[in-house]
């Protein structure tokens, strides 16, 4: 999409004249590092405000609350980030659900599009014909609400990758605060909580404003690492210098030993390679070659060469279990408080959903998992698929794979219990994160 050219400015004030005049058309608006946003105006009436993005952030909230099972989500092979359209998800998702949500986005749309800093250009239409209007509302007094959900959020507006929220010291006043804490337990980076959070972004950043004034978050500031310090420069230039140095003295060395076949002495000033000059050399089995310096050691000089290790250490049965075991906490307080409001038929039916609501990049943990009645996983089931997986890729899927069944199953409870119920889940599973190791 071509960005709008014309005015510049805020695009309120565009907006304002052309509902003054009542005129019908779109307000094609671009916002530096946001995109450009298409507004639809009715007769001087707001009822449409469209990005390119839409359809992938409706689909990203309704994962984060569960309401997409995973064999939609692997039929879909859209990866993360990428965009899709409103017909790819009409497919997997009720084209009703897609609309209510797309209310929330409507207004998010406004926020971050008509009150900084851009360029807009208006086209007059004789009809508007597009996906998703937004009726029934006062355009007006809309547009003066959100004026002031963008001043209390402002601060929080282009800061998302050098702020780490973190634990307060007070508790949360709302489910909504709650869920936005819960993610936060083992500090989670704004950009980050932004993608994960089952609230569209205005809404999450009111929640964090709120909960930052109120004590409940914390906002650290992070290093983008945008490059390294000029100390650390110098540092590596001279650490550089000195390996050059090294190296030399070890090729003078080497040529000295080949021209004389003596063996190096016992106070050489190499002692990076100190550790196999007596008696490996001695055996005829390792020596330098080139100008490389590359060693070849006998197999018992490599058993005690000290290594690096350059991945994590392999996933062993008994954590994966461990892991299991603290999701299925998490599950069983969730079953047991939804079935006392809901009933425990739609309590085993609405975990199972969580369970098999995985995103793409996480369903192979959890195919063919089965909840019992208290919503439990089986974690044979789990480790047999675990074993069809690579090595390397194992800890990374149960670290997505159950923590994003918990993100799941807290956006669920949030959406629906009651206060009381929330509440009573969120005490029994307090410190989940930290019993889980994130």
């Amino acid at each position: 999409m071509e960005h709008a050219v014309g005015e510049t400015g805020r695009a309120i004030d565009g907006v304002r004249v052309r509902m003054v005049r009542c005129q019908t058309g779109r307000l094609r608006v671009h916002v530096p590092a946001r995109g450009e946003c298409s507004i639809y105006l009715m007769d001087g009436e707001i009822i449409g405000a469209l990005t390119d993005g839409d359809p992938r952030s409706v689909f990203d909230r309704l994962v984060a609350r569960a309401r997409v099972e995973s064999d939609k989500i692997a039929k879909m092979k859209i990866p993360s980030g990428q965009l899709m359209s409103f017909d790819q998800l009409h497919q997997i998702v009720d084209p009703a659900l897609v609309g209510r949500l797309m209310g929330g986005r409507f207004r998010d749309n406004l926020v971050f599009h008509l009150f900084d800093g851009g360029r807009f250009v208006f086209e007059p239409m004789e009809s508007i014909r597009v996906p998703h209007l937004q009726m029934g509302h006062d355009s007006a007094g809309l547009l003066r609400e959100l004026e002031i959900v963008h001043e209390r959020i402002r601060p929080w507006i282009g800061v998302e990758r050098k702020r780490v929220m973190g634990l307060g010291e007070h508790t949360p006043g709302s489910p909504q605060q709650r869920h936005i804490q819960a993610l936060c337990s083992n500090g989670l980076r704004l950009d980050r909580l932004l993608t994960v959070s089952p609230f569209f972004p205005a809404q999450t950043l009111v929640l964090i404003a709120q909960m930052v004034e109120s004590g409940c978050l914390m906002a650290a500031e992070n290093d983008p690492g945008d490059g390294p310090d000029p100390g650390a420069v110098s540092h590596a230039i001279q650490m550089a210098k000195i390996q050059q140095e090294r190296r030399a003295e070890a090729r003078a060395s080497r040529d000295e030993q080949q021209g004389t076949s003596l063996p190096v002495p016992e106070n050489t000033d190499l002692p990076a390679f100190a550790d196999h000059e007596r008696n490996d050399r001695g055996m005829g089995k390792g020596h330098f070659r080139g100008d490389r310096d590359r060693v070849e050691l006998s197999p018992s000089a490599s058993i005690r060469t000290p290594g690096l290790r350059m991945s994590a250490p392999l996933l062993q049965s008994s954590e994966v279990v461990r892991r299991i075991g603290v999701c299925n906490e998490v599950l069983t307080a969730f079953v047991h408080v939804w079935a006392d409001q809901h009933g425990a038929s739609d309590a085993r039916h609405i975990a199972q959903l969580l369970v098999d609501g995985a995103p793409f990049d996480s369903v192979a943990l959890l195919r063919g998992v089965e909840v019992d009645s208290k919503g439990r996983l089986g974690a044979s089931v789990i480790l047999k698929n675990l074993d069809r997986r690579p090595e390397g890729e194992r800890r990374d899927l149960v670290t997505k794979g159950l923590s994003g069944l918990i993100d799941r199953v807290l956006a669920r409870a949030v959406e629906g219990l009651d206060e009381d119920r929330l509440n009573t889940m969120l005490n029994q599973i307090s410190g989940y994160r930290q019993r889980m190791g994130w």
